[in-house]
C-alpha cells in the first residue's frame, strides 16, 4: 500500500541509505509480516521496565492504558538521546484527553506532543524516520540541538574550511592550552623598551584600582604601590626588573598595567562597543612579559604566586582568551590548595600559617584571593558547561573582613566604626551568589538519575535562596539607584544585578518548555527581560560594558531563552504574558543582539555566539510569523462566518478553506521546530552554553557531542 509517512525534502539533508524493508505489500501480507516480526521498541515505559514485561513504546502504552495506570518515561536512558514516545493509536481521543488530565505534568513535560495536524499538511520529520549522517556524525533532524549543527557548518564556511583542523593556522599552531583563542604577539623585545615610564606607570596602577576593579579585589592597594616604587627604581637605575621584587610580584605589576592599558584602549575608542583593535598590542606586550616571569618562577608557591596567575586569568578572560584562562585557573586552584587557602585559620595552630604568623593584611589577601578564584571558577564552569574545580564540601574559609584597603594595618583594622559602604561587600556578596549558582548546577542540572519533580523542587528552593540573597544586599548594592553612586560602587551594583538576573535564568530555564511549571517560566522570562534591559543601558557606557568579562555570555543566555520561549509559544500560546509584553521583550532582544554583533567584530568567541543565536532566532521568527498569520487567518475566517448567517458555523474549513489551508501549511512547516523543542533536554542547555568553545566537528574529539549515534 502507498506509504503515508511524512516526507522531508532531500535538498536540506543528504540522502539516507535505502531501507531494506519491502516498500509495498498487501494489507493481509503486511499483517502476517507484523505477526511474524514485531517492530523493535528501543525504550519501555517506567511501569513495564519495572515489571520487566514487553512494552509497545507508545505514550500511553497499551498495558498502562488497559490497567488505567499513569504511563511515563522518566527512567534514565543509557543509549544516547532518549527517543520521544509516539502517541498511542489504540485508545480513543476521549480516553486520551481524560487520561492526560490525570497525568502528573512533572512526569511527562519533556515528552509533550506537537499539535495535531492533518496528514496532508504535515511536512515534519518523524522520530520514526531514518536518521541521516552529516560530516561523519549521525544527525536526527528532530534533535533539540540541530540548529547547532547548522551554526557550526556556517562557522566552517565562514573560515573557509572544509576540514575543521585543516588550514586555520592561527588556532591550529597554538599550544594546546590556547587552542581556539586569539593569538598573542610574538616579538622578541626587551621588557624595558615598552614598559611605561614612572608617571605613566603610576597613572596606570591608579586607573586599575579606581576604574578596572569591580568585585575581584585581590590586592591590598598600598602594598602594590610599594612594589611599584621598587619596580620603577630598578628601571631607573637600569637594573633587572626582578632585582628588588621576585618574579611573581613583578608579574603582578606588569599585568595590572596590561589590564589598565587594555581598558583605556577600549574606553577611548570612538564607538563604545566592539571597535577594539584586532590585537591590543601594548597590553599584550605587558602581559606577555609578566607571563614569561611567572613561567620562570622558582621555589615553593606563595601568596603572590596565586595572585599573579589569578590576575592573568582576568586579563585572558577580558581579551576572550578563555581557553588559556581556564587552564591557568587550574594552576591557581592547585596553588591555593597547596597553601591551604580553602581552610579557615585555626586559632590554636594558626593553620595554614604554621611556619610563622602572618600579618593582618596578608591574612586578608589570602581570603580575597581565594574567594575571587572561587567566583571565577563557578562562572567558568557555567560558561563551559564543565564541572567546577572547587568543591563546597572541602571549603570552610571565612569571607574577608569588611575593611577597605586604607583602613588596614599589619596588626589589624585601624578603625572600629560600622563598616558601611565597604568595597569588599561586592566581593562577599558575589561569592555568596556564586555558591548558590554552584548548587543550582549541581542539583538542577545533575547528571544523576533525578526525577523532574526533584529537579523542580530544587529549582524552587534555590530561587528562594536567590530572593533572600537579593533582600540581604546592603543599600548601596541593592536598593539605591546605581546612577547615583560613585563609579566604584556603581560597577559593583550593576555587576551584582547582572549576576542575580543570570542566576535566576540559570535556575529556571530548564523548565521553560514545561506546562507544569508556569511560575518558573514566568520568573525566567522576567529575569531575562531584566538582564536585557540592564545590558541595553550598559551598552551606552563603555566604562560599564567592558567592565565585566562575562557580559557577552549573559547576553547569549538571555537571547537563547527569548528565542526558545518564542518557539515554544506556538505550542503553548497561553503563558500569562500578553502580546504587548512579548513584543517589548522581542524588541529588546533585537537591540541586545545588535550590541553583541558589534562586539563580535574582532572576537571569535562573540562571533560564534552570534552565529549560534542567528540559527535559533531564525526558528523563533518563523514560529512568530506562524503565530501571527494563523491567528489572522482564523480571525478572518470567524469574521467571514459572522457576516453570513447562513454559513455553517461548525465547519471552519467550509467558511474559509484557503485561510485554513494556509494556516495548516505554516504549521506543517514549523513541525521540525515543534519536535526540536520536544527533544530539548535539561542537559542541552549546558551543551548550548559550551558550544561556543568546543572545536569544530572532529571525529576524534572526546568533547561532548550533539548528535548521538544510532543505538
Amino acid at each position: 500500500m502507498a506509504s503515508t509517512s511524512p516526507q522531508i525534502s532531500t535538498a536540506a539533508f543528504p540522502r539516507a541509505p535505502p531501507s531494506k524493508r519491502p516498500l509495498a505489500m498487501t494489507k493481509e501480507h503486511a499483517d502476517d509480516e507484523n505477526r511474524r516480526k514485531d517492530p523493535k521498541v528501543s525504550r519501555a515505559c517506567d511501569n513495564c521496565k519495572r515489571k520487566k514485561v514487553r512494552c509497545d513504546g507508545t505514550l500511553p502504552c497499551s498495558k498502562c492504558a488497559k490497567r488505567n495506570l499513569d504511563c511515563a518515561y522518566d527512567a534514565k536512558y543509557g543509549r544516547g538521546r532518549p527517543p520521544t514516545p509516539p502517541i498511542s493509536t489504540t485508545i480513543s481521543d476521549q480516553a486520551r484527553s481524560s487520561r492526560a488530565d490525570r497525568l502528573d505534568g512533572l512526569s511527562t513535560w519533556q515528552h509533550a506532543s506537537p499539535p495535531t495536524v492533518p496528514a496532508a499538511a504535515e511536512h515534519n520529520v518523524s522520530r520514526a524516520s531514518p536518521d541521516v549522517e552529516l560530516e561523519g556524525q549521525y544527525f536526527d533532524p528532530t534533535s533539540g540541538l540541530n540548529f547547532l549543527h547548522r551554526a557550526r557548518k556556517k562557522l566552517l564556511i565562514h573560515d573557509g574550511l572544509t576540514d575543521p583542523y585543516a588550514s586555520n593556522g592561527a588556532e591550529k599552531n597554538q599550544l594546546l592550552t590556547s587552542a581556539g583563542d586569539r593569538p598573542f604577539l610574538h616579538e622578541d623585545e626587551d621588557t624595558e623598551n615598552f614598559i611605561p615610564n614612572g608617571p605613566a606607570a603610576k597613572n596606570l596602577v591608579q586607573f586599575y584600582f579606581e576604574s578596572c576593579v569591580v568585585t575581584y579585589r585581590i590586592f591590598h592597594r598600598q602594598t602594590v604601590e610599594v612594589w611599584l616604587e621598587a619596580f620603577l627604581k630598578d628601571l631607573e637605575h637600569e637594573r633587572p626588573v626582578v632585582r628588588s621584587l621576585n618574579n611573581a610580584r613583578t608579574a603582578i605589576i606588569l599585568t595590572i598595567m596590561a589590564i589598565a592599558t587594555l581598558r583605556m584602549e577600549r574606553v577611548d575608542t570612538e564607538t563604545s562597543v566592539g571597535s577594539e583593535t584586532p590585537i591590543p598590542q601594548q597590553s599584550d606586550r605587558l602581559f606577555g612579559a609578566g607571563m614569561k616571569l611567572v613561567d620562570q618562577e622558582t621555589g615553593f608557591p606563595r601568596l603572590e604566586s596565586a595572585q599573579a596567575r589569578l590576575i592573568q586569568v582576568l586579563y585572558l578572560l577580558q581579551t576572550s582568551r578563555i581557553n588559556k584562562g581556564w587552564y591557568t585557573l587550574g594552576t591557581v586552584f592547585q596553588i591555593s590548595l597547596s597553601l591551604g587557602m580553602h581552610r579557615r585559620r585555626d586559632q590554636k595552630r594558626d593553620f595554614p600559617f604554621t611556619s610563622r604568623r602572618h600579618n593582618y593584611i596578608t591574612s586578608e589577601c589570602y581570603k580575597r584571593t581565594f574567594w575571587s578564584a572561587y567566583i571565577i571558577d563557578e562562572y567558568l564552569s557555567v560558561v563551559f558547561g564543565r564541572p567546577r574545580l572547587y568543591r563546597d564540601e572541602d571549603i570552610d574559609q571565612d569571607f574577608p573582613d569588611q575593611v577597605n584597603d586604607e583602613d588596614m594595618g599589619d596588626q589589624g583594622p585601624s578603625i572600629s566604626d560600622d563598616p558601611s559602604d565597604c568595597y569588599i561587600d561586592g566581593l562577599i556578596y558575589h561569592a555568596k551568589i556564586a555558591q548558590i549558582l554552584g548548587k543550582v548546577s549541581r542539583e538542577v542540572y545533575s547528571v544523576s538519575d533525578m526525577s523532574n519533580y526533584d529537579r523542580l523542587a530544587a529549582a524552587h528552593r534555590f530561587a528562594r535562596e536567590l530572593h533572600e540573597w537579593r533582600t540581604s544586599l546592603p543599600a548601596h548594592l541593592g536598593t539605591v539607584k546605581p546612577s547615583t553612586l560613585v563609579p566604584a560602587f556603581r560597577r559593583q551594583a550593576i555587576a551584582l544585578q547582572l549576576a542575580y538576573s543570570h542566576a535566576l535564568i540559570h535556575t529556571n530555564r530548564p523548565f521553560l518548555l514545561s506546562d507544569a511549571a508556569p511560575e518558573n517560566v514566568s520568573e525566567c522570562i522576567s529575569a531575562t527581560r531584566a538582564s536585557l534591559e540592564l545590558v541595553n543601558r550598559m551598552a551606552g557606557d563603555s566604562t560599564l560594558f567592558h567592565s565585566f568579562w562575562w557580559t557577552h555570555y549573559v547576553i547569549f543566555c538571555a537571547l537563547a531563552v527569548v528565542y526558545v520561549w518564542e518557539i515554544q509559544r506556538v505550542k503553548r500560546p497561553v503563558d500569562g504574558i500578553d502580546d504587548g509584553a512579548r513584543d517589548e521583550i522581542f524588541e529588546l532582544a533585537e537591540k541586545c543582539r545588535a550590541h553583541l554583533k558589534r562586539a563580535s567584530a574582532s572576537l571569535a568567541q562573540n562571533r560564534r555566539y552570534s552565529v549560534i543565536l542567528d540559527e535559533i532566532r531564525s526558528e523563533a521568527q518563523r514560529c512568530r510569523l506562524l503565530n501571527e498569520q494563523s491567528s489572522n487567518a482564523m480571525q478572518g475566517s470567524l469574521d467571514t462566518g459572522q457576516t453570513d448567517p447562513t454559513t455553517d458555523g461548525g465547519s471552519l474549513s467550509m467558511r474559509n478553506p484557503n485561510a485554513v489551508e494556509s494556516g495548516l501549511h505554516m504549521i506543517g512547516q514549523s513541525n521540525v521546530s515543534f519536535n526540536m523543542m520536544d527533544s530539548f533536554l535539561i542537559s542541552d542547555w549546558q551543551t548550548l552554553d559550551s558550544s561556543v568553545f568546543l572545536p569544530l566537528p572532529d571525529p576524534d574529539s572526546v568533547s561532548p557531542t550533539y548528535f548521538y549515534p544510532l543505538p
